[in-house]
């Protein structure tokens, strides 16, 4: 008994001491997918007990102990004023158009909503008031490193959230670009090994974009040093240059995981956590709890995502995937988010809005026809549940390669007529006891961690708070510029050595020579 006591002393003395820590947390992108990651890292935080600023582009409004919400979702008001911007990201105006995320328009996309969110006057208020402390920044890294000097502002360590695949772009302000030969670019539609014209490719993808990331960092250092300076001068601080603090990261938090991407190796101040915003699956509401539990050959759940929707389809692809959905003895769920002209049959239901992970927990769930994004991916193998994928842009594409390569899936062609494909993988998928047992295998591996995904969360920012910045895990490659990398001033002093051999050697030989014509 005394023992007992003394163990929950020291416990509750264990408690007790553990330091709640202020963080901000800033995640951006007007984009709801993204939201969700940003809440993810909040609520594993609040958990924890620390306090948390949030700023985002979604807030949810609710009073929460321990957290202020800062809305920033104005920011997205010069792209929903374009009726053409809106009318580009439907689903039947996508078709065709190639990866958006390959681009540079999206490269610009995303440094004007960084730039506004930047001169947003609630950030600014925030940011200029020299009372506001925090003791880390949590930032997502997304295409700009236009944020990296918020952390200076505050003089605390910054800490990145990359939500995609760990790839070049990246992993270079943590350690350097990797090797495309064995490294997948996100938006690629190769799988590994690359065979010799899809390294080529992966190397001139890597050209094409440090060019166009080049010519964006002027934009961003332009932008970087008109804003952070008046704003800096509020708080008394003096901010380093755009360089300084682009690669000042202590570290990247990433929502992968080698069980559903690859095993991409990563730099010590990074690590794997996807899963980490998927909470305890909630009830069901009763409606579709009851269509669930009494739908007697199972569900197929179908969702295109938050960003391009099922009703961004034209009238003639809607109408011949209910006619395939006829068809099936299946119970289908189909998030759409409008109201559709056509006639529905009677074993598809359509909702608006769909509690996405508490149908994928559901055990009658058979499959799920997907979009192919990073959440979906990430929780239907937490559940085990096979899929089919229709990529439109982005990472979907490699994140359906990567389902299909590893036998939980099918990937199909976006297409005006391809609901044959479509029909085809289905009843694979159905039929084929293969890919279900394969999912269930794969989520085994997906949980199988030293640490949840939850819990690493705040063990990582409590790390970094508590060694003040985590110097000692950062890569040395940063501080090696990249023609040293490439061992260019090698290669250029091997060039002078053996230019000045030859013609040393060329020079005593015409010396030999004359010699010998000299004593003849």
């Amino acid at each position: 008994m005394k023992h007992k006591i003394i163990t929950t002393i020291c416990l509750l003395s264990l408690l007790i001491s553990s330091e709640s820590l202020r963080i901000l947390v800033c995640y951006p992108m007007t984009s709801k997918s993204h939201s969700i990651l940003g809440y993810g890292v909040v609520n594993r935080l609040l958990e924890a007990g620390h306090e948390v600023v949030h700023i985002t582009s979604f807030p949810n409004g609710k009073v929460l102990p321990n957290l202020t919400e800062v809305n920033v979702s104005s920011i997205a008001d010069v792209f929903k004023k374009d009726v053409d911007g809106a009318e580009a990201f439907k689903l039947k105006n996508l078709i065709g158009k190639g990866n958006f995320g390959d681009s540079a328009l999206f490269l610009y996309y995303v440094y004007v909503i960084h730039k506004n969110f930047l001169e947003e006057p609630s950030v600014v208020k925030l940011f200029s008031d020299p009372k506001e402390k925090f003791d880390a920044v949590v930032l997502e890294w997304f295409f700009t490193e236009m944020n990296a000097g918020i952390p200076a502002l505050f003089d605390c360590p910054l800490i990145w959230v990359c939500s995609t695949e760990p790839h070049w772009q990246s992993m270079r302000v943590m350690d350097g670009i990797t090797n495309p030969a064995y490294t997948l670019d996100l938006f690629t539609h190769n799988k590994l090994p690359l065979d010799f014209w899809g390294r080529a490719e992966g190397l001139w993808k890597v050209v094409k974009k440090a060019v166009q990331v080049l010519i964006l960092n002027q934009f961003e250092k332009r932008a970087y040093y008109s804003i952070y300076p008046e704003i800096a001068a509020k708080r008394g601080v003096t901010m380093p240059s755009y360089e300084e603090a682009v690669y000042n990261g202590s570290f990247m938090l990433i929502n992968a995981h080698p069980s559903i991407g690859g095993a991409i190796k990563l730099p010590q101040n990074s690590a794997n956590i996807a899963g980490y915003h998927i909470d305890k699956a909630k009830p069901l509401p009763k409606d579709l709890q009851k269509l669930m539990d009494e739908a007697e050959h199972g569900v197929i759940y179908f969702s295109m995502g938050s960003i391009v929707q099922s009703d961004g389809m034209s009238e003639q692809m809607q109408k011949s995937i209910l006619d395939m959905f006829s068809k099936y003895n299946q119970t289908v769920i189909w998030k759409f988010e409008s109201d559709m002209k056509d006639d529905i049959p009677p074993n598809v239901h359509l909702v608006k809005w769909a509690p996405q992970q508490s149908i994928l927990a559901h055990p009658n769930l058979k499959l799920f026809i997907t979009h192919g994004g990073r959440l979906s991916t990430s929780e239907a193998i937490h559940y085990g549940v096979p899929l089919v994928g229709i990529p439109v842009m982005a990472d979907q594409v490699l994140n359906m390669i990567s389902v299909a390569n590893k036998g939980f899936g099918i990937k199909v062609t976006l297409s005006e007529d391809m609901v044959p494909e479509l029909d085809a993988a289905v009843q694979q998928v159905l039929t084929d006891d293969a890919y279900r047992k394969k999912a269930k295998e794969i989520s085994a591996l997906f949980h199988d961690r030293v640490m949840t995904p939850g819990a690493a969360v705040p063990y990582w920012i409590e790390y970094v708070v508590r060694t003040r910045g985590a110097p000692h895990l950062r890569s040395p490659a940063l501080n090696v510029p990249l023609y040293q990398k490439l061992y260019l001033d090698l290669a250029a002093f091997l060039v002078v050595v053996i230019i000045i051999l030859k013609k040393a050697v060329k020079y005593l030989m015409k010396k030999k020579t004359n010699k010998k014509e000299k004593s003849n």
